[in-house]
């Protein structure tokens, strides 16, 4: 089949969705969207229940600000859609034994003081009293953290997408050339013939990377939902934040009856092509004790539901959104690291600006596709850890 197209988007996790929606809302040209086993499969990373949403990242005050900037977007995208995909909990960053994950819950919270964010410390007591859930000595509260119902946001924007005229196939993409014009090609002979292309494929972004330009890890990160053993509603939105421990994180029991609990700085690099989708028993048992010393009535709780994501992490943690250096027509978004899916919307915007040769709304000269224009890692966003 040869097909022809003004804008072709390899990649149909969030960021291909999210970007393929904003393009169709710019422009009347002609979208097509390759996803490899199709929009919300359970081998995008994307795919999950809920996601984190957060203004806090240490003293980074970059992430912060595209945060505020990404809520006024989930805000519009709701109203537009009549869906609920942010649910408000605010993030509870408990002080623990690791010193580094100590100071980026501090440095958070003297980010978001200077910048008037309503930030908040709550000593034992105060904190026993407001989340009893919860154990630790002291605790710091970003008020804007919430949960994002991720396997619900990427069918919204794959739906508005299509709703808007982008044609969405379950297609591989093997290879592309971008000269004498741009075609890709596909696992079932395709060729597509495109005037632009965006190049969204997360865990699988090596493969399509000419030498010099900025590589990613594929890691495996290992997902646990326990049901609360007792006080269930004190895990709903309603009464529990998302949360962050000395090596874990969690979200309230948001679309499903389990609070996700999952190890922050779990580094497994994996072939995504070959990596095992099951979860460890190891792991599981970690998540266990991270409860035991945070939030008891979870620790015993019942395994509702594992799951494994691919996460595409790049040396300092920092995304890639930039045009290929010697293909003006070529524009890459990857290497999100784990933290990228609450700027979806962000993301989205800033890819169709780049490839409809629109100033960019934002400076990316930190998300430079080229090794040498990269900077030294500033916080690790993805763990909420270090400085």
């Amino acid at each position: 089949m040869h097909l022809e197209t003004d804008v072709c988007i390899v990649g149909g996790g969030i960021m291909g969705a999210a970007t393929a929606y904003t393009i169709s809302r710019m422009t009347e040209n002609r979208i097509l969207l390759l996803d490899r086993y199709g929009v919300g499969n359970d081998y995008c990373s994307s795919n999950d229940i809920n996601r984190v949403f957060r203004y806090a990242y240490g003293s980074d005050q970059y992430y912060t600000k595209m945060a505020i900037e990404t809520l006024g977007l989930w805000t519009k995208l709701e109203k537009e859609t009549n869906h609920e995909l942010l649910i408000p909990t605010g993030l509870l960053m408990l002080e623990g034994d690791d010193d580094r994950a100590n100071k980026f819950n501090e440095s958070s919270f003297r980010t978001l003081t200077k910048l008037e964010l309503g930030a908040h410390m709550y000593e034992g007591p105060e904190l026993k009293e407001h989340f009893p859930q919860f154990q630790a000595e002291n605790a710091f509260f970003d008020p804007h953290g919430g949960v994002l119902l991720a396997s619900k946001s990427l069918k919204t924007f794959a739906s508005e997408a299509r709703n808007h005229g982008v044609k969405i196939l379950k297609k591989k993409v093997t290879k592309f050339r971008d000269k004498p014009s741009l075609e890709i090609e596909t696992a079932e002979g395709d060729r597509v013939q495109a005037k632009k292309m965006v190049v969204t494929v997360g865990p699988w972004t090596n493969a399509h990377l000419k030498n010099g330009l900025t590589g990613i890890t594929p890691t495996r990160q290992q997902l646990v939902y326990l049901k609360p053993s007792r006080d269930p509603e004190r895990f709903k939105p309603s009464s529990c934040p998302v949360f962050f421990t000395d090596h874990h994180y969690g979200l309230p029991a948001a679309g499903i009856n389990g609070v996700k609990i999952s190890n922050k700085e779990l580094i497994d690099p994996v072939d995504p092509e070959t990596a095992r989708r099951s979860v460890d028993q190891e792991q599981i048992e970690q998540c266990r004790d991270a409860c035991r010393r945070f939030v008891p009535s979870l620790a015993e709780g019942e395994v509702v539901q594992t799951k494994v994501c691919l996460y595409d992490m790049t040396e300092n943690s920092d995304f890639v959104i930039d045009r290929d250096p010697d293909h003006h027509d070529i524009v890459y978004g990857y290497g999100f690291s784990g933290h990228g899916f609450k700027f979806a919307p962000l993301v989205g915007k800033l890819l169709a600006e780049l490839v409809l040769d629109l100033d960019p709304s934002l400076d990316l000269s930190r998300f430079s596709v080229q090794k040498s224009e990269r900077k030294r890692q500033i916080t690790s966003g993805q763990l909420g850890k270090g400085e």
